[in-house]
C-alpha cells in the first residue's frame, strides 16, 4: 500500500448527504428537464454550495451549460445598507443578460443569518424592489411564455432551523420529508400529487368568486375568467397548492394572516388587511407595521392582490416562518401582495410580491360562487 508522494497534500471531498442528490436529480430532470445545450443559471448564497456543486453535476450530466452565481448575504446587505439612491437604483447589463440568456434557472434559498437586512433602512429596500420590477416582469413573461423554466428550493441551514424552532437534523427531516425525498420514487409521488391538484384547479375554474371566511377573515375574491395552475414542483420544491391572479379591481373584505409573514429579513407578524375595489384601504401588524406601510407604498401595484392559492401539501402541517414552506400547508390558504402571474391572465405589476398564509383548519370555510367548497380546510 502506497501513500501520497512527500509534499502532495491529500484532499478529501466530502461525501454529499444522499437527499441533496436526490433533490439535485430532481430538480433537473423533473422540475425544470435540463435538456442538452440548456444554459442553467444556479443562484443562490454560497452557504448552499453543497447543494449547487450538486446541481453542477446534474445540469452537466444531461448536457446543460451550469451558470454559477454564489451570492454572499453580507455583501448585499452592506450595499443595501449603504448605497445612494442612484445606486440602488441601478440595473446593469449583467442584471438584464441574467434574465434574458438562460434556459432554466434554479433559485436556491438560504441564509446564515435571516435578519441580515434587517440594518437596512426599509426604503432603501423599497427603492431596490422597484428598480428591479421591469426585470421580475421580465422574468415572469419569459416563464408565460416558456421561454425559461423556474424552480425555487431550499437548502437546510441552521438559521432556517432556528426560525423554525428546530434542531438542524430535525429541520433536514423537515424539509426533505416536505419533497418527499426518501420516498422510494419521489417523482412518482409528485405525478400522483399532481394529478390530485389538477382536479381541484379544475373544479375552481368553474367558480367565479371566492369567499374565504374564517376567525377574524370575511373577504371575497373574483377569479372569473382566471387560468388556475398547478404547483406540483415544476416552480416550487418542495411544493403543493393550486394558484391563480385573482381580478384586481374586485377584492373586498378583511383577512388576519394566521402565521408570521418575515420579508427581505424583517419580522412581520399580526398583518391584518382590509380591501375595498381591490385594494389594501388600511393595514396593520402586530410586529413591522411600518415596513409593512413602506413595502405596500412601494409603487401602484403593491396594494393589489397578485395571487390567491389553496396548500394542499399534506406532509406539512406546522407553521415554520419560512413561505416556500408555509404557504404549501395543507388546510391553508394564502395570498400574495404585488405581482400577479401573466399565465394565469393576472394583470397586477409590482416590485412586489409577498405571500402571507390564513389557516383554515378550525373552522374555516370557502365559498364558491355561494357553494360550500372548503371545511376545516378540506374541500367538500
Amino acid at each position: 500500500m502506497t501513500g501520497p508522494a512527500r509534499g502532495e497534500s491529500v484532499v478529501f471531498a466530502p461525501v454529499p448527504d444522499p437527499r441533496l442528490t436526490t433533490l439535485s436529480e430532481l430538480l433537473c430532470r423533473y422540475s425544470v428537464d435540463v435538456q442538452p445545450g440548456d444554459l442553467v443559471l444556479v443562484e443562490g448564497p454560497a452557504l448552499a454550495q453543497p447543494l449547487m456543486v450538486e446541481l453542477v453535476k446534474s445540469v452537466t450530466d444531461l448536457g446543460g451549460h451550469p451558470m454559477v452565481r454564489p451570492r454572499l448575504e453580507t455583501a448585499d446587505a452592506l450595499v443595501m445598507e449603504r448605497a445612494s439612491r442612484s445606486q440602488l437604483e441601478a440595473v446593469t447589463e449583467l442584471d438584464r443578460l441574467e434574465v434574458e440568456l438562460p434556459t432554466k434557472t434554479l433559485t436556491i434559498w438560504a441564509a446564515e443569518n435571516t435578519r441580515y437586512l434587517s440594518s437596512a433602512p426599509a426604503e432603501h429596500l423599497a427603492a431596490r424592489s422597484a428598480a428591479m420590477r421591469p426585470l421580475f416582469d421580465r422574468s415572469l413573461e419569459r416563464i408565460a411564455a416558456g421561454d425559461m423554466r423556474w424552480c425555487g428550493t431550499c437548502f437546510p441551514c441552521h438559521a432556517a432551523a432556528q426560525d423554525a424552532g428546530m434542531s438542524l437534523a430535525d429541520w433536514e427531516d423537515f424539509v426533505f420529508g416536505a419533497g418527499h425525498l426518501t420516498d422510494a420514487d419521489p417523482v412518482a409521488f409528485w405525478r400522483e400529487q399532481s394529478a390530485r391538484q389538477a382536479a381541484i384547479a379544475e373544479r375552481l375554474s368553474a367558480v367565479r368568486e371566492l369567499r374565504f371566511v374564517a376567525e377574524d377573515t370575511d373577504i371575497t375574491v373574483e377569479v372569473g375568467g382566471r387560468t388556475w395552475l398547478n404547483a406540483d414542483g415544476h416552480e416550487n420544491f418542495p411544493d403543493g397548492e393550486v394558484y391563480t391572479s385573482p381580478v384586481e379591481t374586485a377584492t373586498r373584505g378583511h383577512v388576519r394572516f394566521s402565521f408570521d409573514a418575515p420579508y427581505n429579513g424583517r419580522e412581520v407578524s399580526g398583518v391584518r388587511l382590509w380591501f375595498e375595489d381591490g385594494r389594501v384601504v388600511r393595514e396593520e401588524a402586530d410586529r413591522g407595521g411600518d415596513y409593512l406601510t413602506q413595502m405596500l407604498d412601494q409603487d401602484e401595484g403593491a396594494r393589489r392582490l397578485g395571487e390567491v392559492a389553496f396548500g394542499l401539501n399534506d406532509e406539512i402541517q406546522q407553521a415554520s416562518r419560512d413561505t416556500l414552506f408555509d404557504e404549501k400547508i395543507g388546510g391553508t390558504f394564502h395570498l400574495a401582495l404585488g405581482a400577479a402571474f401573466p399565465e394565469a391572465g393576472g394583470a397586477n405589476r409590482s416590485g412586489l410580491h409577498w405571500d402571507m398564509v390564513c389557516d383554515l383548519r378550525q373552522g374555516g370555510e370557502v365559498y364558491g360562487d355561494g357553494e360550500l367548497l372548503v371545511r376545516d380546510g378540506r374541500f367538500v
